[in-house]
């Protein structure tokens, strides 16, 4: 059905997700967002070990993901800023994904159907520059750019093929259905309200992701002694656990951390939602850092749905927006062949 290679690029500044598709065929990548400029290594195990994560960028040979942070030590995420797609790393980490993508045996990619993403806030500045920069990694691909959070709501909106859910479209009587939408990422949360099928403008916006929890867990460690690198922390939200002389529990010191951002993005969400939230049909909760708030988001709001793997929904919701991309393309190719054998 689809004869194009689909992938859903969800480039975030603590991971990269990708979700593809390929002759009905779904493939799932995802790695650390760690890039630094190659060096020469001389060891032929470590050689090998690293060319899989490595790539070259107008002539400069880049380490990614794993082999930037043993290898380049790295120890802390690239993109902390609005304008991270513009670098040469981000460059870096498209062509990354390629490569994996590639190795675990998707085919078409030269020519496949991208789609990234952007944050809320951002879209209408970056997505036509976002697109442009991609394509300088993929000359041949199809590039679409969507805001985030449109991601995780097409993710529930549309089904694995690409059609929309009826339940989640419209009621028993045929009303559009409204949803908003909380992505909880690295860099920023991000918000998305579509009102009975209409994305609402004012509704879409940002404001701080995770890496503040990050940053707070690091200097909470730091207070006991304990020094963390952010890589380290950023892992330690999830794990709730940390290398120091060992393996040490941080629950508590964890949960600590996340309240303080917790605090910012409910005062956010209140701003933007509290005057919704009570008339939509759901709150949907994505990005990897929703497992941190959503225990204090359902007890403001009971109708919160937390989506089944929310790190990836975003790249899913992308993958699935161009398997709708291409069915409407068939459709629309159809319509005209039998207007034309009619005619």
């Amino acid at each position: 059905m689809y004869e194009q290679t689909l992938i859903g690029l969800d480039i975030g500044r603590s991971a990269v997700k990708v979700v593809a598709s390929a002759h009905h065929n779904q493939y799932q990548v995802t790695y650390p967002a760690l890039v630094c400029q190659g060096i020469e290594l001389t060891d032929e195990n470590s050689i090998r070990a690293a060319e899989p994560e490595t790539v070259i960028v107008e002539g400069r040979k880049y380490f990614t993901g794993d082999t930037a942070r043993l290898q380049g030590g790295v120890t802390a995420s690239i993109g902390l800023s609005n304008d991270w797609t513009e670098t040469l790393e981000y460059q870096a980490l498209v062509l990354s994904a390629l490569k994996r993508l590639k190795r675990i045996g998707v085919p078409g990619l030269e020519t496949a159907y991208v789609v990234v993403g952007t944050p809320a806030a951002l879209y209408s500045k970056q997505r036509d520059r976002l697109e442009e920069i991609t394509r300088k990694a993929m000359p041949n691909a199809d590039v679409k750019a969507l805001s985030q959070p449109m991601g995780a709501f097409l993710s529930f909106l549309l089904s694995a093929n690409g059609l929309p859910v009826s339940e989640n479209f419209a009621d028993e009587i045929g009303r559009k259905k409204s949803w908003a939408v909380i992505e909880v990422g690295h860099f920023t949360t991000d918000f998305l309200l579509m009102k009975e099928g209409v994305h609402i403008d004012r509704k879409s916006d940002s404001c701080e992701g995770v890496f503040m929890a990050a940053e707070q867990l690091a200097r909470i460690l730091a207070a006991k002694s304990i020094d963390a690198s952010p890589v380290a922390c950023e892992e330690a939200l999830r794990t709730k656990k940390i290398r120091h002389f060992g393996v040490k529990d941080v629950a508590s010191e964890v949960a600590e951390a996340a309240n303080f951002i917790v605090a910012k993005i409910m005062a956010k969400t209140n701003a933007l939602l509290a005057a919704e939230a009570a008339t939509v049909d759901g709150i949907l909760l994505a990005g990897g850092g929703a497992p941190i708030i959503y225990d204090s988001l359902v007890a403001q709001w009971p109708h919160i749905v937390l989506l089944p793997e929310p790190r990836m929904a975003v790249a899913e919701g992308f993958c699935r927006f161009g398997k709708g991309q291409l069915l409407k393309r068939a459709a629309s190719i159809t319509a005209k062949q039998k207007v034309v054998v009619n005619g």
